[in-house]
Parts: C-alpha cells; structure tokens; sequence
C-alpha cells in the first residue's frame, strides 16, 4: 500500500501523469492526487504557508528621504509560494537574531541589485484576522508592525 501511495504521488508530482493517456489510470491518478493534495503546486513537499506578514523594503540612496519601494519577487505562483515559505521561516521562533540575519541578507540582496543604494529599510508587518463573529461585529482585517531594522551601506 506504501508502495502504491508513493507510486502515485512520485507520477503527480514529476508530471508523469501528464505521458498517461489510458483514462482510467489518468482519472485515478487525478482523484489520488487531489485527495493526497499531491497535485498543488508543490505538493505536500511544502510547508504550509499562508499570508498573514508583509514585507517591505525600502532602499534609499545618498541623500534621498523618500526612497524606493524594492520587490523581492516576480508576481508568478511559483515565486509567491517560495516568497511565503522564506517569510514563514523568517517568523518561524520569533528569534530577533534569526530575522536579523535575514534582514542582512535582504539588505546586501537590494544593494548588490543596485549600487546606489546606501540603506535598505526592513519593515514586516503582520494582518490579524478576525473571527466570524467578530467580522459580523464590524472587525477588519488589521496590520501591525512586528519588526523593523534599516541595512546601511558601510
């Protein structure tokens, strides 16, 4: 039976399925892989992710006092997924030594991308959502601030 389960999976997920004409394996695998979640995008591989923070990164060059807003990623499935993973292992302990590094790394990721930039600032935020209850009460969604640092150039 474990055989099996991995069997079908294995052909979900590498995209074997897609070589299976013969339409009643093609509809097994098609039921399996929903019922195993093996068909989402990147199957039950992935952590479970969803998108309650939000992040910003502003980069500023010399002298500059508005600065830019900078995107971490390319508005593609694939990379949202990835996007979400990386922010869920960047909250995953809450250890500020954790996102710090991170956050460095974000940082140098901005300035390499660009020369003129001198500071990057860090910004995460995190929506709180309400109950049904509450949101039938009149409660939104609301965000507040739940980390923040600045990368400087040396």
């Amino acid at each position: 039976m474990l055989l099996l389960h991995f069997s079908l999976v294995f052909i979900t997920v590498s995209h074997l399925f897609e070589l299976i004409n013969w339409n009643p394996l093609s509809d097994i695998i098609g039921i399996y892989s929903s019922y195993s979640y093996a068909n989402r995008n990147f199957g039950f591989f992935a952590p479970t992710v969803n998108e309650d923070y939000v992040l910003r990164l502003k980069t500023f060059a010399k002298n500059d006092t508005t600065g830019r807003n900078f995107p971490l990623y390319q508005p593609d499935t694939e990379n949202k997924i990835r996007y979400l993973t990386m922010l869920w292992h960047f909250t995953e302990d809450n250890s500020t030594s954790q996102m710090d590094l991170y956050s460095r790394s974000w940082g140098l990721y901005c300035m390499n991308s660009n020369s003129t930039v001198q500071e990057v600032k860090i910004s995460l935020s995190k929506n709180k959502v309400p109950s049904m209850k509450q949101y039938r009460a009149g409660e939104r969604v609301t965000n507040s601030l739940y980390y923040q640092t600045t990368i400087y150039a040396k």
